[in-house]
């Protein structure tokens, strides 16, 4: 029966409202039931029939819900504080029946009803429905009878008395007001007062929190789950972050209600979420800051820029970096750059701002002021300092760099302009013979001759088909062959073998970008269907720029792979890196879903290379996670490093995502890596990238 119903509709025109409402009231009464109803602001219930144990006398009793609480046993006053929290967060309708113990014997009665009306906030201002006596007989047998009713109230209160007090963590009891009524051992303890300093006091003398900004009462009717954050403050001025969670509950004896508070402190999981927020803005090889937090700094700086408070950016470039770290290898050239950073460091002002931009280049935030030859300074003073002779793997070696310079407000207003125009700046420096400064003007162009020359021949060579493509494999725990990476090469007859690095941008920054990964995609597809063939069914990878994959054609073009060389989609797999996630759009997460659920296995690739890669991982639905090489740096020596990939590989393993380490170089790294938890391995270590024939002979062996 729903309370809202209202007879009156049915009535016939112009009958009298009292004689409207007697058949209902007949037939309630036929039935052993009455109404009842409430209002707000009424505090009270209004019952209609014959007397309830607690109410006022007459026809129509007032009973405060204390009041019925107060003759409730405390199972039936339980049931009433459930159904109270329940209302106050939603739920409309309830059917109780309550055991109440203001006469001898003691009655059961039920109640039913309805929330007829809520406030624009969806608290109840309005409710009704009926109630009848059930019987005059004792309790049912699970409630405790008249007799041993005390005595299992009086045990159950020593039971959560001890609980309250033995708690480890810091607990109390407070009234409507915040005020605090009673505290526990760990509450003084961390409070470092007195237990007779506390009580009385309000909470927000030792808590600064926004849930206290609303009453305990609001608080409390919200989910249960709900964990409330804040800072608590000590009598000597110590801050803990600590989690609030309230709960209300009823005094036996005159039915007030009273909140009691859980406090826990979470400063070890405040200083592990500040851990993995610094990795997500840090360089892990160098320390520095990455190219996200760089920009996200420069956007700031910009906005107090004047002419008066002009800002420089230099763009450095280290001269022949690749030579040596192909020569003699990655953990040396590791190690260069960081000399070169410390060199870096002690050159520049403290409050200046250096940041790795990528592989060997840096980018340097100088305020200038209002003095338009400092940044001209500078760079010369890093010039000198960088190509200071240094021993390296016992070699001695010098090592120069190329640096554009570019001032705001003069040479850009935006943090895209400005970055664009120092690296077309640096590029400048190396055509003029390297280890130079060249300060932005307009004149410059970012493309000289050279290559000019090249992109012609690059764009003939994608036309053509012709770029090569060789293979790297991927190895699991046993070092058993579980995979394969496409990557392409280019050898030219005038710039001889020209690196992927080089020329895969220079076809995304000039318009071939889904000719060059379609190519990619159609290689892949290719060597996919050979190992099948061969008996091995092994998935290729390969790698998707940021801009391929917004391009709409994407998916329908590995759709016609796969079915040109006969192979299924869980065949390829497709690498991305985290700049596709730079757009302020979440179409690139739509359209790498939608691949998924084609089929098409995704990878993150280059993890930890910069960016904030801990909300992909979180956000976003990879199947595989590989791990850059640069991540690993230290790993050996560095306790701390251990630590950190530890937690980011457990978050892979419990988000159902597989861990691929890049760039393994020795016996004691895959060890290591082992002992961690990844799973699949790649690097010169198992296997340098080699020619397909070449894969599928050591797979026959």
């Amino acid at each position: 029966m729903h309370s809202n119903d209202n007879a009156a509709n049915d009535a016939p025109p112009g009958a009298a409202g009292p004689r409207e409402r007697v058949p209902l009231e007949d037939a309630l009464r036929a039935t052993g039931q009455a109404a009842w109803h409430w209002h707000f602001p009424d505090e009270a219930i209004h019952f209609h029939g014959s007397r309830l144990p607690g109410g006022d006398a007459g026809d129509l009793q007032r009973l405060v819900l204390r009041g019925l609480l107060r003759v409730a046993d405390p199972h039936s006053r339980a049931q009433l504080q459930h159904l109270r929290r329940q209302i106050r967060s939603g739920k409309n309708d309830g059917d109780l029946t309550l055991t109440l113990h203001g006469r001898s014997p003691a009655e059961r009665v039920r109640l039913r009803g309805a929330v007829t009306a809520r406030d624009h906030a969806g608290q109840p201002t309005a409710a009704a429905g009926t109630w009848e006596t059930l019987s005059q007989t004792c309790p049912t047998p699970q409630a405790p009878t008249p007799h041993t009713a005390p005595q299992a109230m009086a045990r159950s209160a020593r039971v959560r008395a001890h609980a309250f007090a033995s708690s480890r963590d810091p607990m109390l009891v407070v009234d409507a007001n915040w005020r605090i009524l009673e505290v526990n051992d760990a509450f003084v303890e961390m409070s470092e007062s007195a237990t007779q300093e506390i009580l009385g006091r309000k909470l927000d003398h030792y808590l600064e929190s926004a849930t206290l900004d609303h009453t305990p009462g609001m608080v409390a009717a919200g989910p249960r789950a709900l964990h409330h954050e804040g800072a608590f403050i000590s009598a000597s001025g110590v801050r803990i972050p600590i989690e609030l969670t309230l709960s209300d509950f009823t005094l036996d004896d005159a039915g007030d209600i009273h909140y009691i508070a859980a406090l826990r402190d979470i400063s070890a999981r405040k200083r592990s979420e500040r851990e993995l927020e610094h990795l997500a803005s840090i360089d892990t090889l160098t320390q520095l800051p990455n190219r996200a937090t760089l920009q996200s700094s420069l956007k700031h700086r910009l906005k107090q820029v004047t002419a008066e408070r002009a800002l420089a950016v230099l763009f450095i470039d280290l001269d022949g970096f690749k030579h040596i770290n192909d020569s003699l290898g990655h953990q040396a050239g590791d190690a260069l750059l960081r000399v070169m950073v410390k060199r870096l460091r002690a050159t520049l002002r403290s409050k200046d701002l250096i940041a790795r931009w990528g592989g060997d280049e840096f980018v340097v935030i100088v305020d200038v002021g209002a003095d338009d030859t400092l940044a001209d300074r500078i760079s010369r003073r890093l010039l000198e300092a960088l190509a200071q002779p240094m021993v390296l793997a016992g070699h001695q070696l010098s090592v120069t760099a190329s640096i554009g310079v570019v001032h705001a407000p003069c040479d850009g207003q935006d943090s895209e302009t400005l970055l664009k125009h120092a690296d077309v700046a640096m590029y400048a420096a190396k055509d003029r013979g390297k280890n130079a400064i060249v300060a932005y003007h307009d004149q410059l162009k970012h493309h000289d001759l050279e290559q000019m020359s090249m992109l012609t021949q690059l764009r003939e060579t994608i036309t053509r088909q012709a770029l090569d493509f060789v293979v790297q494999p991927k190895f699991d725990g046993s070092h058993r062959i579980i995979g394969a990476e496409l990557l392409a090469r280019w050898h030219t007859p005038t710039y001889g073998q020209v690196p992927p690095d080089v020329f895969v941008p220079l076809a995304e920054h000039n318009g071939m970008a889904t000719a060059l990964g379609n190519l990619a995609i159609e290689a892949a597809a290719k060597h996919a269907a050979t190992l099948a063939a061969s008996g091995h069914p092994l998935p290729v990878a390969v790698n998707v720029s940021a801009l391929h994959v917004m391009d709409d054609g994407l998916s329908d073009a590995l759709r016609e792979a796969c079915q040109r060389h006969g192979i299924t989609t869980d065949q390829i797999e497709l690498e991305v890196t985290e700049s596709v996630f730079l757009e302020n759009t979440r179409a690139p997460e739509v359209r790498i879903q939608r691949l998924r659920q084609e089929g098409f296995r995704v990878a993150m690739d280059d993890f930890g290379a910069g960016y904030s890669s801990l909300g992909y991982l979180k956000r976003l639905p990879f199947d595989t996670i590989k791990i850059d090489r640069s991540f690993m740096h230290d790993l050996e020596a560095d306790p701390r490093s251990r630590h950190l990939l530890t937690g980011i590989v457990g978050l892979c393993n419990l988000l159902g995502m597989e861990t691929v380490a890049e760039g393994v170089e020795t016996e004691a790294q895959w060890q290591l890596l082992s002992e961690l938890g990844v799973q699949q391995y790649q690097g010169y270590l198992l296997g340098r990238p080699m020619q397909m024939s070449q894969l599928i002979e050591r797979l026959k062996a």
